[in-house]
């Protein structure tokens, strides 16, 4: 399979705007040109031995433990250049065990391609993003998993409106978004239908307000993940995107440390809204006096909120722990645990947030019906007699 043209004659394709604004006021002009580079090729493009090449397994034996079948692999190799994975002839290829540094571009940018996996690699010291999904190109069942993404100028990953059921899960981002002026987060996504679950994200951004971890424009699932010490917010959701009427749900995520707000839903003028946000089961504390959880629902008149089954903790001493709009009549905080310091966590002081069965959170739960089957490490199973509210069940 040819993915891309040789790197040994690297082409000019063009010069691309990428560019996104939000309702946040964040700007980014990413005018670059972009190199077509041919992956699958020695440590840097050389076609040499490409075949059963012990550990690094290069597109022999892909019928091995992984059961990759007759897939397309790139595996075991470092890249300097960008790498743009387009076309139905790359669908099914997988990207295993790279490393992506120092290209003074992005990292991978993906067009027009399904069924992808981008599995274990290293990626740092780039000047934009790690991960782009070009806009106006269209994906389908891209898999980001078990990377590592650091030293980033822009985001850790990007995603446009036309990338559908995108999974990002069990990767870890940290120091990225180094350039306030990009307006960059830890992922920035708002393909539909996505599942972003089990990574932690931190040190994002380096100027106060600029900066969040996970910032989606969308519905899907966010769950599982541990996001703290951003310079904005922990997850969040902004409407300058469409909606299309879909569910986004947040649960079973670890979220402190983050200056704004930990979870925070933000309205606007689009016409194309969420139908529905749920919040439930999550572990949050503020270390300020702004609100743990922070939802528009002024501005979302239409759409429907849950939020239940949480611990809120507002170190900063304040009683508030939802912010919402006083138009809405909606019993929020009597589903959810409340306080202002430790509840019975195993280390409150260094962030070991599981809970003891001495918590106030033991059962606290108990009477919701609706929750997730299991909790954040994804093997207690939650019960409707055994609810422990938060992201923790009691070992």
């Amino acid at each position: 399979m040819k993915t891309i043209n040789s790197m040994s004659t690297l082409l000019l394709l063009l010069t691309l705007l990428l560019g996104y604004t939000s309702c946040d006021d964040e700007l980014v002009d990413e005018t670059h040109e972009e190199e077509v580079v041919d992956p699958g090729e020695g440590d840097n493009g050389d076609e040499e031995d490409n075949e059963g090449e012990g550990d690094n397994g290069n597109e022999g034996d892909n019928e091995g433990e992984n059961g990759d079948g007759d897939r397309p692999i790139i595996e075991g190799q470092t890249f300097t250049e960008q790498m743009i994975i387009d076309g139905e002839e790359n669908n099914g290829l997988i990207i295993r065990n790279c490393t992506f540094e120092n290209t003074g571009d992005h990292g991978i940018i993906i067009k027009n391609v399904n069924d992808v996996l981008i599995q274990n690699c290293t990626f740092r010291n780039l000047k934009y993003t790690a991960i782009r999904f070009l806009a106006d190109c269209e994906s389908n069942n891209v898999i980001i998993e078990d990377n590592e993404i650091y030293n980033i100028e822009a985001n850790g990953i990007h995603g446009a409106e036309t990338h559908y059921n995108t999974i990002i899960r069990n990767n870890r981002i940290h120091d990225v978004a180094l350039v306030p002026e990009n307006g960059s987060h830890g992922m920035y996504f708002y393909g539909m239908d996505f599942l972003i679950e089990g990574n932690t994200v931190y040190n994002v951004g380096v100027e106060e307000g600029k900066g969040s971890g996970i910032n989606v424009r969308t519905c899907g699932t966010i769950a599982r993940n541990k996001v703290h010490n951003t310079h904005k917010d922990g997850i969040s959701y902004s409407i300058d995107h469409p909606g299309y009427n879909g569910t986004l749900l947040i649960e079973n995520n670890v979220v402190y440390s983050n200056p704004r707000n930990n979870i925070r839903i933000m309205g606007g003028a689009n016409e194309s809204k969420i139908g529905k946000a749920i919040v439930r089961f999550n572990t949050v504390i503020s270390d300020n006096t702004n609100t743990p959880i922070s939802l528009a629902t002024g501005d979302l008149p239409d759409t429907e909120f849950e939020v239940y089954g949480n611990i809120l903790i507002n170190a900063g001493g304040s009683n508030k722990y939802i912010g919402y709009s006083s138009s809405h009549e909606l019993e929020f905080e009597s589903k959810n645990l409340t306080a202002t310091g430790d509840i019975g966590f195993v280390d409150y002081e260094g962030r070991d947030l599981r809970i003891t069965s001495a918590s106030e959170a033991n059962n606290f739960a108990v009477g919701l019906t609706a929750y997730p089957k299991d909790d954040f490490i994804n093997l207690d199973v939650r019960e409707e007699n055994n609810l422990d509210a938060g992201a923790f069940m009691v070992n």
